[in-house]
């Protein structure tokens, strides 16, 4: 069993996009649906009438009000059975239902909140839809595009970001002491495991562990694979980097579409630096905020640098004037600070106050001098 929050700026998929209306991500739901010779339709909470994708898209997108125009209005999970899973349940979708019911209960409650709240699936705004198969994507062994074998069986869920009431935001994504997501994760496996029962041989002498300790122990599972994949990654094939390559063509001549002309970003470049980055999260999310910015009117200074390292050394400046050398240093010296025009009317009033109280000092019918000693020695000699 394995349970994902979709994170739009890391997966690399555009369709999962939630800044703006959902009807994107149902669109592809649907088309996804009827590759596979199928229909979307779409379950909810216990009790409800199944909803087509127009419908879904109505309820989320209604579902907005408090949420800035850059806020996400809804998010994506997936919820994905093993085989073995799919079996012992006979591959069943009003079992899966039921389940995917049960894990956005514990979505809900995984919340932590201020006022210390405990929400359920009831103040939720949500729809899913079951799928039957995957097709070979990214790192995955086989030709890419094609069928997996197997039972493939997932479920695939839009969960609005405000709760039910429009009151408070449902950030999944968020810092972890708000929402937990390996907690999440663990709790929807043993979800499983308890609703449905093991899927291996237990031994009947050993004391079956509480809900507690199972999820104790798969946020322990998941911790160790999270970091296991993070050192040892299979390295991609020739297929595969091809097929990564095709992907940037797009991405970078749609990027370069809303750049200036003198702005573009060179195709090869970038190839070069995915390559050199091993394709990773990092550089796609930093090409994506590249997108972005464009998009805005913005142009990110050093942007191979920033593709590079993923970071920049100094927050990026956006500018959004006349055309700049995308490889032009950027001077941090300060301009020179110019005479104020207060500060130097205010020392001239001062220096004729000066000149008067000179004056006004002197002895009456005479006037004073102020001449140097040498001057005044200069003087007595011409005289004589």
């Amino acid at each position: 069993m394995y349970a994902k929050v979709i994170n739009p700026k890391t997966n690399g998929k555009v369709v999962y996009n939630n800044n703006g209306s959902s009807l994107r991500c149902a669109n592809y739901l649907v088309k996804e649906a009827k590759e596979a010779g199928g229909e979307a339709t779409f379950f909810g909470a216990p009790g409800t009438e199944p909803k087509t994708a127009d419908e879904v898209v109505k309820m989320l997108d209604g579902n907005v009000k408090g949420l800035g125009k850059d806020d996400p209005k809804f998010h994506s999970l997936v919820l994905s059975p093993s085989a073995d899973e799919l079996l012992l349940i006979g591959n069943n979708p009003k079992a899966l239902e039921e389940y995917t019911q049960n894990v956005m209960d514990l979505y809900a409650k995984n919340f932590t909140l201020k006022n210390g709240k405990e929400l359920g699936e009831a103040n939720l705004v949500w729809a899913a839809t079951i799928h039957q198969e995957r097709k070979n994507r990214g790192t995955d062994e086989g030709v890419q595009g094609e069928k997996k074998e197997g039972l493939q069986t997932h479920i695939h869920v839009m969960v609005s970001a405000r709760d039910a009431d429009q009151k408070i935001t449902l950030n999944p994504l968020g810092k972890a002491d708000r929402f937990n997501r390996v907690q999440f994760q663990a709790e929807a496996v043993t979800q499983m495991e308890v609703q449905f029962g093991r899927t291996v041989p237990r031994d009947v002498a050993v004391k079956e562990p509480t809900r507690r300790q199972r999820v104790e122990q798969k946020v322990e599972e998941i911790t160790s694979k999270a970091a296991a994949n993070r050192k040892e990654k299979k390295p991609l094939t020739p297929e595969q980097i091809a097929a990564k390559d095709a992907r940037l063509d797009i991405q970078v001549a749609r990027l370069n579409s809303k750049l200036d002309t003198s702005l573009q970003l060179d195709p090869s470049r970038v190839k070069d630096i995915a390559k050199e980055r091993k394709y990773d999260n990092v550089f796609y999310a930093t090409l994506g905020q590249i997108e972005r910015n464009a998009e805005k009117g913005k142009f990110t200074p050093q942007p191979y640098d920033y593709l590079t390292t993923g970071r920049v050394a100094r927050e990026p400046q956006l500018h959004t004037g006349r055309a700049i050398d995308p490889n032009r240093e950027f001077s941090t010296s300060l301009p020179k600070r110019r005479e104020e025009p207060e500060l130097a009317a205010g020392m001239q009033a001062l220096e004729r106050s000066v000149k008067k109280l000179g004056t006004a000092m002197a002895p009456k019918g005479r006037t004073q001098d102020v001449r140097s000693d040498t001057e005044k020695e200069q003087d007595r000699e011409n005289e004589m």
